[in-house]
């Protein structure tokens, strides 16, 4: 069973669309230096395809058409569709000509979900998985880990296991009392280990290492290496 499609936009772009260039079924953005598809009056299985065959496609779209399953119907066989439109044509000869003299009646309806939004269709976020332990092999439990310049964060549990959702390029900070903090950039890596090292404290010219480990600290390391 295929996946279903849906377009998530969590941060939309701020990008002036009237500023844009009109080309083929959208508008240039010279900002991103690339096309910015209007799909704001395409059906789902439009939407679908060029999602499909558009690698990191950025899209114009309405209110209705995100945060929701795009509904995408089984393609007929071509058998099927020919002797439908066969069956199709008999039934209306008979009425053709009555219709072609019927005046037509045309009504206009005010579509009050006005606002559009600009942006790129979200992919899932990579997660990755990881152990923290200092230079002797301890794991330390409770360590932060936290994608840096964001709120998005998580600690380690009582083995000083994590994982975190996180693109290649964002850069992990891990932090624990007592150590240094460490940075780790991510890549196409799925599984990492952290070491980290104790703070250093300089005093009268001689390097002290200090290793301040809290009280709940020695508790949740002691818990951790009876379950090991």
């Amino acid at each position: 069973m295929k996946k279903p499609i849906q377009i998530s936009i969590p941060s939309p772009c701020h990008e002036n669309w009237q500023q844009m260039t009109a080309v083929d079924k959208g508008r240039f953005c010279a900002s991103c230096e690339k096309k910015v598809f209007d799909f704001t009056n395409s059906s789902d299985r439009e939407i679908a395809s060029i999602l499909k065959n558009t690698e990191n496609a950025c899209g114009r779209f309405s209110l209705t058409q995100i945060d929701r399953d795009l509904i995408v119907p089984k393609e007929k066989s071509a058998v099927w569709v020919a002797a439908s439109a066969a069956v199709i044509s008999l039934l209306t000869v008979g009425t053709n000509q009555a219709l072609a003299q019927t005046p037509l009646s045309t009504e206009q309806h005010q579509n009050n979900n006005t606002r559009i939004v600009l942006g790129k269709v979200a992919s899932p976020r990579p997660i990755i998985t990881g152990t923290v332990s200092n230079s002797l092999g301890e794991v330390l439990p409770g360590a932060l880990i936290k994608i840096k310049n964001s709120s998005i964060g998580k600690q380690a549990d009582l083995d000083g296991r994590f994982s975190i959702e996180a693109n290649p390029g964002e850069v992990l900070q891990i932090s624990y009392i007592g150590y240094k903090d460490e940075n780790y950039t991510v890549n196409e890596t799925k599984q990492i280990t952290i070491i980290m090292n104790e703070e250093e404290y300089q005093l009268q010219g001689d390097i002290i290492i200090v290793q301040k480990r809290s009280f709940f600290g020695k508790i949740f390391n002691s818990i951790g290496s009876i379950f090991r």
